[in-house]
């Protein structure tokens, strides 16, 4: 029930305190419900899209950032999560579009040269990836998106100082964030990640071990940008358990991810391995 009455603003308060705890699916009901009551109510549109693309619906994401870039195009924030949106469901050159237009009326935009930085890592431009990520840590100071992306691009050019640097920093930015938050996934997947990337396996595995235990099997979670679910952090664990040399206990892996998810890609991949 919302806080304040049956009107679409108290919808969209519960949901905004709905999704500062996490709780997207019932954030998204509240955002919906709002909507019901005002289809003009801009704002609900565009928190209802950030749902949406933390629980992994990109296209729907897309669909309604779309109706608020048109209707308010000076707008950077909705038109931010519609470039990241579009980069979730594969469309990297509208998603570029998004970002230069952000860039061209505000050079100092961070968010939007980080955009484009995981644009350029998309399409395996590695080094323009670089230049980007460090134009988006020139703008917006450290963040983990900007360090794990910058440090992910450099390790792929060969330039080991550069991506030894910026992974050492990004995890001790997630390090920090563990330190207020022990009992949640978000940060011991994130570290996982780091370790993954440094192909320190047997740490990455214990991380993404650490978060297993935290998450819940249908539960979708985000941090710093990056977001996961349940089954993507088993998919992590049977990644690690293959560089380790133990097909085996990855491809059991990839037996449970698809127990849960049998349209999993790399569910299906781990299970069929030889």
């Amino acid at each position: 029930m919302p806080f304040s009455g049956e009107n679409a603003e108290s919808y969209y308060d519960d949901g905004l305190t709905a999704s500062m705890k996490g709780d997207w699916a019932r954030a998204a009901r509240c955002f919906e419900k709002a909507i019901q009551l005002d289809a003009k109510f801009l704002a609900a549109y565009h928190q209802l899209a950030r749902c949406y693309l933390r629980e992994g619906q990109g296209q729907r994401a897309v669909h309604l950032l779309q109706q608020v870039v048109e209707r308010k195009p000076d707008l950077a924030p909705p038109r931010l999560d519609l470039g990241y949106a579009l980069i979730s469901i594969g469309r990297v050159e509208e998603a570029r579009q998004q970002f230069e237009r952000l860039v061209a009326v505000d050079p100092g935009n961070g968010r939007a040269f980080l955009g484009l930085a995981k644009v350029s890592f998309e399409e395996g431009d590695w080094p323009t990836a670089m230049a980007r990520a460090r134009a988006a840590l020139d703008r917006s100071g450290p963040s983990f998106g900007v360090l794990f992306l910058l440090g992910r691009a450099a390790k792929l050019t060969g330039d080991s100082a550069v991506a030894d640097a910026s992974l050492e920093r990004a995890d001790a930015l997630i390090e920090k964030s563990l330190e207020l938050q022990s009992d949640q996934p978000e940060g011991y997947y994130l570290r996982g990640e780091v370790c993954f990337v440094r192909a320190k396996y047997a740490d990455a595995l214990e991380q993404y071990r650490a978060a297993e235990v935290r998450a819940e099997r249908t539960g979708c979670y985000g941090a710093f940008g990056e977001a996961f679910t349940f089954v993507d952090i088993l998919a992590k664990q049977g990644l690690c358990f293959q560089k380790l040399g133990k097909p085996d206990r990855a491809r059991e892996m990839g037996r449970q991810i698809v127990e849960i998810d049998p349209e999993h890609a790399l569910g299906k991949a781990l299970s069929e391995l030889e």
